[in-house]
């Protein structure tokens, strides 16, 4: 049998030393001896209000955020032995990943392929992230249907994208299949024509002249509009419209876009 005081060491995550060692990722696990013992100190970090140092007989072992403290009931003169100790730690981790996630939504939105890339980089492991992202769920802080058409609607009136654009940066941002063919949906083809003939007024038709090389500025325009991820009908529509103007004396400022022409 093991002797009364002998430490056992455990693999603990980094997350419980942050504050300590003035680090705040997970890029490792370090060895920390756990055994069972009584909590002799609970001390509040100064530089992190919601961290908490624990010691175990007069001995640092790491630190935890204030609501794993609260759900473990863990006080002063609270006897603690090794199994307890480790769902402490566990819990401590999911709570570390949590925060890491909250913050990373603080700066976008980000579908959940997102964040479970983001949060693998941080070493965090996949039942821990799995975890998290079905706590994110719960309290309604991602939803990638919702996602999906917000970005979509954003790329659409703010960047003047094309629908190929849309659809691939969703499908490179881990979204399935129902959640991008819905936000694809909103696209009308009106509001796309418009986009498009807009972006090539901007670019072009102050430079449009008698002694204008047209066939230049036709493949400028055609391509802008192809990395824009316009589809080819688009493109097609806007482009005979303006050689039409090219052809013509109209000023494009007063072009009215027939939108029933095909």
């Amino acid at each position: 049998m093991q002797a009364k005081g002998t430490l056992h060491w455990y693999k603990v995550p980094l997350s419980c030393l942050w504050g300590v060692k003035e680090m705040d990722d997970n890029d490792i696990l370090i060895d920390l001896p756990i055994d069972h013992g009584t909590i002799t100190k609970i001390e509040r970090q100064k530089r992190a209000k919601d961290r908490y140092n624990l010691f175990i007989d007069e001995q640092f072992v790491f630190s935890i955020h204030e609501d794993v403290l609260i759900k473990y009931r863990l006080a002063k003169g609270s006897v603690i032995n090794g199994e307890e100790m480790l769902l402490i730690v566990q819990a401590q981790d999911r709570q570390q990943a949590y925060l890491d996630a909250i913050r990373l939504l603080s700066f976008r939105l980000r579908s959940e392929y997102e964040l479970k890339v983001r949060l693998k980089q941080k070493n965090y492991e996949p039942p821990t992230i799995e975890d998290t992202i079905d706590r994110l769920r719960r309290e309604q802080y991602i939803d990638d249907s919702l996602f999906a058409e917000q970005l979509t609607e954003q790329r659409i009136h703010s960047h003047k994208k094309g629908r190929n654009w849309i659809k691939q940066e969703l499908q490179q941002k881990g979204l399935r299949k129902e959640h991008i063919t819905k936000a694809l949906e909103q696209i009308d083809e009106v509001t796309e024509y418009t986009n498009a003939f807009t972006l090539i007024h901007k670019k072009y038709g102050a430079s449009l002249s008698p002694d204008t090389d047209v066939r230049n500025i036709q493949r400028k325009a055609i391509s802008l509009l192809q990395r824009r991820g316009y589809s080819f009908s688009v493109v097609s529509r806007v482009m005979r419209k303006f050689s039409q103007i090219i052809g013509s004396d109209q000023d494009m400022e007063e072009i009215e876009l027939d939108f029933g022409e095909q």
